[in-house]
């Protein structure tokens, strides 16, 4: 994923390999992971918004937020700052699950060019 998304707005997503038939794209906004599994969700971004401030990605499960799961990514001196995490989820135990990621940057931030990469695994049958 490579974008220039406005705050408050969910990072959009494109497949680059899926195996197994496990995940889905509904939305470009939305990746769906299908019922049965423990999934270990890992996503890592890199962007640059302007010296001194922000980023943060949010990630909700089901269109509820997940705070836990959250990174927040601060610029110093420079603008580059990376951001990244992981986690597991047993959430789509009966029904599917689906997964985004909300990117939120201060008013003050002109433009933020911001690429990363989710990967999903199942970790365990249910």
């Amino acid at each position: 994923m490579a974008a220039s998304p406005p705050s408050h707005n969910y990072l959009p997503y494109y497949p680059v390999w899926g195996a197994g038939g496990l995940t889905s794209l509904p939305t470009d906004e939305t990746i769906q992971l299908m019922p049965g599994y423990v999934y270990m969700i890992s996503f890592v971004f890199l962007a640059v918004p302007d010296a001194g401030n922000y980023y943060q990605l949010l990630p909700y499960l089901n269109g509820s937020p997940r705070f836990l799961y959250s990174v927040l990514a601060a610029a110093g001196s420079g603008r580059t700052v990376s951001a990244s995490a992981s986690f597991l989820t047993n959430e789509a135990l009966y029904e599917p699950l689906d997964f985004s990621l909300l990117l939120t940057y201060p008013d003050t931030v002109r433009n933020i060019d911001i690429t990363g990469a989710v990967s999903i695994y199942p970790v365990a049958v249910l």
